[in-house]
C-alpha cells in the first residue's frame, strides 16, 4: 500500500490491507487511524531536514512500517513496551498510536531523533509516551516488554535486550528471512504472529517471556 503521493488511504482500506497480510485490521479503530495519520506526515515532514527515514520508508509507511508496528501491538502483551533503537518511532511509537493507553518508552540515542520522537509525542497527546536519550540498557521502572527493529543482528538481540536486569519480563523479536533460534537461558516462547508483504517477504513477530 504505497503513499507516495501524500495521500493517506482510506480506514476501511487500511483494514482491510493488514486482514489481507494476515494481521488484526480491527486494531485500528478511527481514534488510531487519526493518530496514525498525523504521526505519518509529521514523520514525513520532518525528514524533509532531518534525514530520518529513507523516501522509500516513507512512501512504505502504512504497508510496512504500520504492519510491523500492529504485529508487535499483537504480539507483545499488556505491560511497558520499551523500544530499543527506536529511531523514527517503528514500532514503538505506532504501537502507541494503537493503544494510547498503553505504556511506551523509546530509548534512542541520537539527538535529532529523540527531538522528533519527543515532539510526535507531545502533537498527538500520547501521555503515555516516555523518551530516553541513550545507548540501552537504561533504567526503567516496572516490568517491561522489550523490543527493537534493527539495533544489533538478530541472534545477538535478546542478550543485549535482557541486559537491563529482572524487569524485562519479556523479550519482542522482529524476524524477517533471518531467522536464528532463540539461545537465552529461562525464556520461553509465549505468542508469535506471521504475516506475509508480499514482495517485501513473510515476516514474524514473537515474544519470549521470562519463566517462572
Amino acid at each position: 500500500m504505497s503513499t507516495s503521493s501524500g495521500a493517506a488511504p482510506s480506514l476501511d482500506a487500511v483494514r482491510a490491507e493488514l486482514d489481507r497480510v494476515g494481521l488484526d485490521g480491527g486494531r485500528v479503530d478511527t481514534a488510531a487511524y487519526d493518530r496514525l495519520t498525523r504521526f505519518f506526515d509529521l514523520r514525513a515532514r520532518w525528514a524533509g531536514t532531518h534525514n530520518l527515514s529513507g523516501p522509500r520508508a516513507l512512501a512504505q509507511a502504512w504497508h510496512i512500517d504500520l504492519a510491523d508496528g500492529v504485529a508487535v501491538a499483537m504480539a507483545s502483551g499488556a505491560d511497558r513496551l520499551v523500544d530499543v533503537g527506536a529511531g523514527s518511532g517503528v514500532p514503538g511509537l505506532i504501537v502507541a498510536c494503537l493503544a494510547a493507553e498503553r505504556r511506551v518508552t523509546l530509548v534512542e540515542p541520537i539527538a535529532k531523533r529523540t527531538a522528533f520522537l519527543r515532539s510526535a509525542a507531545r502533537q498527538l497527546g500520547m501521555t503515555m509516551v516516555e523518551v530516553v536519550r541513550g545507548r540501552w540498557p537504561v533504567a526503567v521502572e516496572g516490568p517491561q516488554v522489550v523490543v527493537s527493529r534493527a539495533v544489533v543482528d538478530p541472534a545477538e538481540w535478546p542478550t543485549l535486550a535482557v541486559s537491563a536486569g529482572d524487569g524485562v519480563t519479556g523479550v519482542v523479536r522482529m524476524l524477517a528471512a533471518r531467522r536464528p533460534p532463540m539461545e537465552l537461558s529461562g525464556f520461553a516462547l509465549a505468542d508469535a504472529v506471521d504475516y506475509d508483504l508480499g514482495a517485501d517477504g513473510a515476516r514474524r513477530v514473537e515474544r519470549w517471556d521470562r519463566a517462572d
